[in-house]
């Protein structure tokens, strides 16, 4: 009778393995989800692999599961491994990142690897979100098999990723402007401070134009050229009352009269705010920006400063003018 059992199970064996050679060698698995969201919400969800942790459908399935992360969890380069009593031991990486548009993934399922693509593209006002997952098992009849069984998984796991991805990137703000976090160079610059009320905007105009006067004037004297964008930095602002200081870029060897000095920013971290019109509306970009800061757990690090792009003596349509503002920061 053992023997009997013996000879069917290895039967069965031979032909669940010649059934597998005639199985699909490649797997494919693509869902999409759409979100009212900007892709930059989306994006940082799926670019940091720490988030990983509130929208993946696998920790559910292994709770007890160890992950241990790479030194860098953001963007290219970024890999975790985990080891689970259920799911055993595997790792993931970043292979690819294109900021706002899409992540390729590599992965690693215990000697079976596969392959993934997350990818962003418009949708009316919202966001598509395009989950892709891809496994060639090539001639290996058992992961033909696992392939069969783990597609509806999969599927699952994409089901539960989109959902949660979607009620994650929509809880967030919105922000009228664009908002991009970027790293601040240093600049060196000769200024001139003033100290007034915020609340009138008809005196801040000229005070300023009387500021870029005088600089614009001394330079041309002293034959120093101006080596960026005009920028104002606000140093120390209330509702009562602002440090504002009127800066024009020159070298640092750049030779003045002796009232005048070259200073230079600090470089480092920083978020910069896009704002496209004439400056009536400005402070509507920084309340923006000062919401960006709360909401990513940054402080400020530094003096705001306005950069004047557009050269209104240039360019009149005023809806061409363009203001860039950046806030240095640091993480909390």
């Amino acid at each position: 009778m053992v023997k009997k059992i013996l000879l069917f199970l290895a039967g069965l064996i031979v032909v669940l393995l010649l059934i597998g050679f005639v199985l699909p060698a490649k797997l494919e698995v693509s869902k999409s989800v759409s979100i009212n969201a900007p892709a930059g919400a989306v994006f940082e969800e799926i670019n940091d692999l720490k988030r990983w942790e509130t929208w993946q459908y696998w920790n559910t399935l292994d709770p007890d599961m160890k992950i241990t992360y790479s030194e860098n969890t953001v963007g290219k380069g970024a890999s975790y491994s985990w080891d689970g009593p259920k799911l055993g031991a595997g790792n993931l990486a970043l292979d690819e990142s294109i900021p706002g548009k899409s992540i390729s993934i590599k992965m690693d399922f215990g000697g079976s690897p596969a392959s993934g693509v997350y990818s962003l593209e418009p949708d009316g006002e919202n966001t598509k979100l395009n989950l892709n997952f891809y496994n060639d098992a090539g001639m290996n009849p058992i992961d033909r098999w696992i392939n069969v069984f783990m597609k509806g998984e999969i599927e699952k796991s994409f089901d539960y990723a989109g959902e949660k991805i979607k009620s994650i990137a929509e809880a967030k703000p919105k922000f009228t402007y664009e908002i991009t976090e970027e790293n601040l160079p240093a600049i060196s610059y000769v200024g001139l401070m003033h100290t007034m009320s915020p609340q009138d905007p008809a005196a801040i105009s000229a005070q300023m134009a009387k500021m870029y006067g005088e600089l614009e004037t001394m330079l041309k004297k002293a034959k120093v050229e101006v080596t960026g964008y005009p920028f104002a930095l606000y140093p120390a602002y209330t509702e009562e009352s602002m440090d504002m200081i009127c800066a024009l870029p020159v070298a640092t060897d750049a030779k003045l009269p002796a009232r005048y000095k070259v200073e230079t920013t600090s470089s480092g971290s920083a978020i910069k705010g896009i704002y496209k019109g004439d400056y009536n509306d400005l402070m509507a970009l920084h309340l923006e920006l000062d919401q960006y800061l709360q909401y990513k757990g940054l402080t400020m690090n530094g003096a705001p400063m306005e950069v004047y792009v557009t050269d209104p003596m240039l360019e009149k349509d005023t809806s061409k003018w363009i203001t860039e503002i950046y806030y240095p920061v640091k993480k909390n």
